[in-house]
């Protein structure tokens, strides 16, 4: 009489075929957007780094989003962990792509960030208090430093998992869920000091303790928003249509909303206690975004980011119906984006000294042509790999939980 892990073992874990026409379509998208991303750095060159900015940020978000929910799940497990798992690792694998990415933002930090100008250093107080910390020199080294730490963790959880599908030895769950206690803890901090010298020092003038925070929220509810995606792009083919079960949906959409929620909370606290504080360096950073076209976006991410999908993923029937849940994962997603334009395009840089709304084809050119790299890259990654953590302890229970054991 077979067992469930042999029953397992002899399923078809392997991704599918979609998987690799995932692939070509996203390479086709990449190339398309590299084409229109060098007209337009051409046409447009001011606006040109900015976009970068913007499409780094976004698929960073993606991958350092995932990393946190992989070691999370170690820590807690989950049904929704072993199902977004895979996906999860995948994402992660693409962080020395972004470390290669990170080169244009270091050697075009002139284009982007006041306080690499010594001039404007020179006569402005605020950027001479700061400039122990805000120089160039500091800002590559540490950027530098993120990026690796991040890479080293991502090769420390996706090499364990690799072990696992051939491995059946608890060691290796037992090194992973010790590595991920710190990891987190890890993340948090990078992540935080990383969005201050990336958007934060956009406006050197401008300051929120609780922005690392916010940034951090942000990855986890457009990963595991992407994570829906991509589970239910699957889940016509084995194995993620053996495990792929409405509950399992259900929890995932549970997910979202807590983040969706949290966002609104943070974001909301830090307007609150700024907007209280009446100083002048904390509220013109708002004033540059609720003005000049800018306050039609704010309103949109209330409306669209937070009002909206929070209100659709009260519903119970929403968050069990793949049809229902994956538009409001796109909504999600696709306002990520906008939220990233509002924190990044409005501060003054030259050819938008005004802090004018500005819709700029490289705002869509250029974020387009580094999420095509990246989709390219992701689903080369997933294709590596089962779908399934083949010698994952909990496994057995979902496998036998899905088909009614």
């Amino acid at each position: 009489m077979s067992t469930t892990t042999d029953v397992i073992n002899a399923q078809h874990l392997a991704p599918p075929a979609s998987v690799g026409k995932m692939r070509r379509n996203a390479s086709v998208v990449a190339v398309i957007g590299i084409v229109l991303a060098i007209i337009g750095a051409v046409a447009w060159p001011a606006f040109f780094l900015r976009g970068y900015l913007l499409g780094y940020m976004f698929c960073l978000g993606l991958s350092l989003g995932s990393m946190a929910l992989v070691m999370v799940g170690h820590l807690s497990g989950g049904n929704w962990w072993m199902i977004g798992r895979r996906p999860m690792e995948a994402a992660m694998k693409t962080l020395p792509l972004l470390l290669i990415g990170f080169i244009p933002i270091a050697l075009g930090m002139k284009s982007l960030y006041p306080w690499s100008h010594p001039e404007l250093v020179d006569h402005d107080k605020v950027m001479q208090i700061k400039s122990w910390y805000l120089n160039p020199t500091g800002f590559v080294i540490r950027g530098v430093i993120y990026l690796v730490i991040w890479n080293v963790f991502a090769w420390l959880l996706t090499s364990g998992s690799a072990k696992q599908d051939v491995d059946a030895s608890p060691d290796i769950w037992r090194r992973l869920k010790a590595i991920s206690g710190p990891g987190i803890l890890i993340y948090g901090l990078t992540i935080t000091l990383a969005s201050v010298d990336w958007v934060m020092s956009l406006d050197p003038h401008w300051y929120s303790t609780i922005f690392g925070m916010i940034f951090m929220i942000s990855h986890l509810l457009s990963t595991m928003s992407f994570i829906v995606l991509i589970a239910v792009a699957l889940s016509d083919f084995a194995p993620m249509s053996e495990v792929l079960k409405k509950d399992r949906l259900h929890d995932m959409g549970k997910w979202m909303l807590a983040f969706t929620m949290v966002w609104a909370y943070f974001s909301f606290s830090q307007w609150l206690i700024i907007w209280m504080g009446n100083l002048p360096e904390e509220i013109s950073w708002y004033l540059d975004r609720l003005k000049n076209g800018w306050q039609y976006l704010a309103v949109g991410l209330v409306l669209f980011q937070f009002s909206l999908p929070f209100a659709l993923l009260l519903s119970r029937d929403l968050k069990r119906s793949a049809r229902k849940l994956v538009p409001v994962a796109i909504l999600v997603l696709f306002m990520r984006l906008v939220d990233l334009f509002w924190l990044i395009a409005p501060n003054p840089f030259p050819g938008n000294e005004q802090h004018r709304l500005t819709l700029n084809p490289n705002f869509v050119f250029v974020p387009l042509a580094i999420i095509g790299v990246w989709l390219t890259f992701y689903f080369w990654n997933l294709a590596q790999r089962p779908l399934l953590v083949v010698n994952e302890p909990m496994l057995p229970r979902l496998w036998e939980e899905s088909h009614g054991h």
